[in-house]
């Protein structure tokens, strides 16, 4: 039997290492090192990982101690930690070339590894104050990556943004699991779930904590620290950030809305119009960047995110608040297919930027015309996006309008409003996604443009395994969902609220 925390040992032995042997790069005037020892050790903790999921769903939980503190890997934390895992070995992949030039390598593989170290634990925590602690180890590696390039200002001014509303909401949820401790004498899961009644001081505590891990999750109006961190951020954590920090933040806010069940409160009807707002709003903005006179593609793709983490919350709330299995089925499909084909978006654009040195998308006519396979790679990810099939952006965006649907057998018309608002903000989407890919084929005379390269051969490769899960989780779908039914099944199990 693995022991489930080993996953997370690996990735915090592998964070001082790298620490220490990128030191050591500016000692022997070697390059790679810290690297190098961040594939190997994310690579290793992966493995586990795969290894550590069989066996969950062969012998189901296990759970390991440390002192009083229980950590169980479940359905719920092997779906979470190989989505993780995956898209940070690929980061890490990627980030070999994208970030040769900078200085701190030390300090970037040690923060990612932390960070993903941080997702992992959230997965494995039993009760709030633990899940709370590994949302902060999660939290403070990603605020240094942001303003990683500190000699920019726009990178301090994202990441002090980015700081002040994650501190704050971190104490909004600090406060609610206080309410709740107050209210109850524990923090448990087991000892929650199903105990909770409605009372005045749970319902400010309910409040407190979508407000407080709602923040990291970029739910609506809380997400305006997004667009500026994505700008600012290196590619690979913009990648991050997008496609596994917000998901984990909003999988942190599940996990404690789930000790509500049996208590009559609102929750998943208060997740359903939470997540209509997110993604209107996310759209809108989306598109609106288009109409700037010099529109930055990576806040473009932020205010993407946004609106994606609205069909997430949207599957969800369905099946929180009406028990319908698809939609918690969509819900967390959408979050493995929105890491890979938001992480595939963020690369290629980081790769291209990394070409012209510059991330206005007025200045990149044609560019898909020279860098060929990462302007392809590109309309994949934006294709997949915008929930054209065979992509798995469709897929997981079909079964969330179809959880939709289905709620007009409990809710009548009101549910086909539901789902009719996120087809329009689908289609919506289109608006903003078909530009950016008309621009990559513009014919340009921009010689910058006519000369540029393909991306690197190792960051290439770190693209296509992106948009191989793109392509794959499109065509076959069972592959992801043999992982998110599992999730779904403990889910279910716990009724609705």
């Amino acid at each position: 039997m693995i022991n489930p925390v080993l996953p997370l040992v690996f990735l915090l032995a592998g964070s001082i290492l790298a620490y220490a042997l990128g030191r050591a790069e500016h000692v022997f005037k070697k390059k790679y090192l810290a690297a190098g020892i961040g594939l190997v050790f994310f690579s290793s903790a992966l493995i586990l990982q795969v290894l550590l999921a069989t066996q969950v769903w062969v012998n189901g939980p296990s759970d390991f101690y440390i002192g009083d503190t229980l950590l169980r890997m479940d359905a719920l934390a092997v779906f979470l930690g190989l989505i993780a895992l995956l898209l940070g070995t690929i980061v890490n992949i990627y980030s070999i070339i994208y970030m040769k030039n900078d200085a701190g390598q030390e300090y970037y593989y040690t923060l990612l590894q932390l960070m993903v170290a941080g997702i992992l634990g959230i997965g494995l925590a039993t009760d709030l104050l633990v899940l709370y602690l590994f949302f902060e180890m999660m939290s403070i590696p990603s605020y240094a990556l942001v303003v990683f390039r500190r000699h920019e200002w726009m990178a301090i001014e994202a990441g002090m943004k980015y700081i002040v509303m994650g501190a704050v909401g971190s104490a909004f949820a600090f406060f609610g699991i206080s309410l709740v401790y107050v209210q109850t004498g524990t923090l448990s899961y087991n000892g929650l779930i199903g105990m909770l009644i409605s009372t005045p001081l749970l319902q400010t505590a309910l409040l407190f904590l979508i407000i407080g891990f709602g923040v990291k999750a970029a739910i609506v109006p809380l997400h305006t620290w997004l667009p500026d961190a994505h700008s600012a951020a290196p590619s690979g954590i913009s990648a991050m950030l997008s496609g596994i920090v917000i998901g984990a933040g909003f999988f942190t806010l599940l996990r404690a809305l789930l000790i509500f069940t049996g208590s009559s409160l609102p929750v998943g009807e208060m997740l359903i119009i939470i997540a209509l707002l997110t993604m209107s709003v996310g759209n809108i903005m989306a598109y609106s960047q288009l109409t700037h006179a010099q529109s930055d593609i990576k806040r473009i793709l932020a205010y993407s995110s946004v609106a994606q983490m609205g069909y997430i919350i949207l599957g969800v709330g369905v099946g929180l608040a009406y028990g319908i299995r698809i939609g918690y089925e969509g819900g967390l499909f959408h979050i493995m297919t929105h890491a890979f084909m938001k992480g595939l978006a963020f690369l290629c654009a980081g790769a291209i930027i990394h070409e012209l040195g510059t991330r206005y998308l007025d200045e990149m006519d044609g560019i898909g015309l020279s860098m060929k396979l990462t302007g392809f790679a590109f309309t994949l990810s934006l294709l997949s996006l915008a929930g054209v099939p065979p992509l798995s952006g469709f897929m997981s965006e079909w079964m969330v309008f179809s959880g939709g649907i289905l709620t007009y057998g409990v809710i009548g018309w009101w549910g086909i409003a539901i789902a009719v608002i996120a087809l329009l903000n689908a289609l919506l989407s289109l608006g903003y996604y078909l530009p950016i890919i008309k621009t990559l084929y513009l014919p340009s005379d921009h010689k910058k443009i006519a000369k540029a390269k393909d991306a690197s051969p190792v960051m290439l490769v770190a693209i296509g395994l992106l948009a191989a899960f793109t392509i794959l989780l499109g065509i076959w779908p069972e592959v992801g969902l043999q992982v998110v039914k599992p999730a779904v099944d403990i889910l279910m199990s716990l009724g609705g609220v």
